[in-house]
């Protein structure tokens, strides 16, 4: 009996101000581009209304969670700026957060390459060429 694993769609949320750069903190972010690859490369799958933890420099925990937890089927998150214990709740459920500062076109080219998961393996992807989220600084 022949049984094929199913292939898991690798997804890349963004948190972006504008549409066109990596640029807002995880935090603050009203909403998250969802990218997903495919055989010609990254297209924009939805724009994911999310929960803002961050507001007036305080932090939501049970809002920090739910925004966490609405990415739980990407694999990648990039933002602008990412707190520790967003980090903390990413690693958690599996899932690689990076903070990149540069256009989304850039970031999903320097992406492409290893868009795919390893199913078991959430650690199967690199970003921008780091390997671990301790190789950026999160201000």
């Amino acid at each position: 009996m022949d049984e094929t694993v199913p292939q898991v769609p690798f997804r890349v949320a963004i948190a972006s101000n504008d549409g066109v750069h990596v640029n807002e903190c995880f935090g603050r972010a009203w909403g998250y581009r969802i990218y997903e690859a495919g055989t010609e490369g990254f297209r924009l799958a939805e724009i994911r209304p999310g929960p803002t933890p961050c507001r007036d420099g305080s932090h939501d925990e049970e809002m920090l969670r739910a925004a966490v937890t609405l990415l739980a089927d990407c694999q990648v998150v990039l933002a602008g700026r990412i707190g520790p214990g967003a980090f903390r709740l990413f690693a958690d459920m599996g899932i690689d957060a990076f903070v990149e500062r540069t256009s989304i076109e850039m970031a999903l080219r320097r992406l492409a390459p290893n868009a795919r998961h390893v199913p078991g393996n959430p650690r199967s992807v690199r970003c921008c060429g780091h390997a671990r989220q301790d190789d950026h600084v999160t201000e």
